[in-house]
């Protein structure tokens, strides 16, 4: 699934879509990581780790997952299914939606 602006990506993401972390620049760790929505708001999103119900970040908030807010859409760029995000012109991650 090819996105190309937040509008898509939300959608996306609140049809429960499955994503991989491509990149991530402050957590090397997450990289590779198959996560699934589990917490759609309209602001954001909170994500567990795809088939593993003891992760941390399953685990994190509650039993809510990692939060992750999708900010302004001039935070993100889009290229090739890829999505990143960026705050304050510092890089966050990378993400495809699977």
């Amino acid at each position: 699934m090819e996105i190309k602006n937040l509008s898509q990506l939300k959608k996306a993401i609140k049809e429960g879509h499955k994503f991989i972390i491509r990149k991530h620049y402050i957590k090397p760790e997450y990289e590779g990581q198959i996560r699934k929505p589990n917490w759609v708001l309209t602001n954001g999103f909170y994500s567990i780790e795809n088939e593993k119900p003891d992760s941390e970040v399953t685990l994190a908030n509650n039993g809510k997952g990692s939060w992750i807010e999708y900010g302004k859409a001039s935070d993100w760029e889009f290229e090739n299914g890829v999505c990143k995000q960026s705050f304050r012109g510092n890089n966050v991650w990378e993400i495809e939606i699977i």
